[in-house]
């Protein structure tokens, strides 16, 4: 049974031969990429034909028009593409644990089982590492204070969300329910778990899959909430009300009617939480 991973890149040659590497590592073999690349201007291209050349059934290249979309439009597509009952999305810059595919399709596979033709999603916790994989936190949850039991709740998903894109793996059902991405969607990982978990089946593997980089440019979701995180925030009013705004926007796109004031009643016990 192939099991397609999705990957977008961008600018990505520094961390993409670790990548690769990490999938070639992995106990269960029967994978293949599909790669669109958002119109790089250093050496990724010519990184990924060369694995093409080298493993022509393994690497699947969408040509992209000259056109950047953006991670969130970038990974619609790579959707639009896979054919598989199973895909994982992933990022250019993660190093995968070598049963990172293994564990995932059994647990969906038992999902399936359990409760058959649903839209199915799992994701796990991930390892927080520097730029040289030098681990930093054994758990993104407990780092960001992130509860993973939220994907029981719609308005929780929407505000304090656990699904990190790259631990997910969602089946062929979850795949049609996301499509097409609206414009309300924050990014295709959020908005796929929320149409999931209103419609379908999403659970999770405690243990992690991934070490995760944090570095400028992925470091949203991964902050450490302490005092000087939460005088930040409050510092950071208008931000915080444009993100309020946005979650539920992306929360109106959804099939069924979501309340602003539940929404906003959820997040201060949430912040609340994070304090004490």
């Amino acid at each position: 049974m192939i099991v397609d991973i999705l990957l977008s890149t961008y600018n990505s040659e520094a961390f993409l031969e670790e990548l690769v590497e990490s999938i070639y590592l992995q106990s269960y073999s029967n994978w293949r990429f599909i790669i669109r690349d958002d119109c790089s201007s250093d050496n990724t291209l010519n990184i990924l034909y060369k694995y093409k050349s080298d493993h022509p059934e393994r690497f699947h290249i969408i040509d992209n028009n000259g056109i950047n979309l953006g991670p969130k439009r970038s990974f619609q597509k790579l959707l639009e593409h896979s054919t598989s009952n199973y895909m994982m999305f992933c990022d250019h810059d993660d190093y995968w644990l070598p049963h990172k595919i293994e564990d995932a399709l059994s647990k969906i596979r038992e999902i399936e089982t359990r409760m058959p033709n649903q839209a199915a999603l799992v994701f796990t916790d991930l390892i927080l590492t520097d730029h040289n994989l030098k681990i930093i936190h054994n758990s993104f949850w407990n780092y960001s204070k992130i509860n993973p039991a939220n994907i029981q709740n719609v308005y929780k998903l929407a505000i304090n969300n656990p699904v990190v894109g790259c631990t997910v793996m969602i089946n062929k059902r979850a795949k049609l329910l996301a499509l097409p991405i609206p414009d309300e969607a924050i990014m295709h990982d959020w908005w796929t778990a929320l149409k999931v978990a209103e419609s379908g089946i999403i659970d999770y593997i405690e243990k992690p899959g991934i070490l995760y980089r944090l570095h400028n440019s992925n470091e949203i979701g991964t902050t450490k909430v302490n005092l000087t995180y939460l005088l930040n925030r409050l510092l950071g009013i208008s931000k915080t009300i444009r993100q309020n705004r946005d979650a539920y926007e992306m929360l109106k796109a959804l099939n069924k009617k979501y309340s602003f004031f539940k929404m906003m009643g959820y997040k201060a016990i949430i912040s609340v939480s994070k304090i004490l």
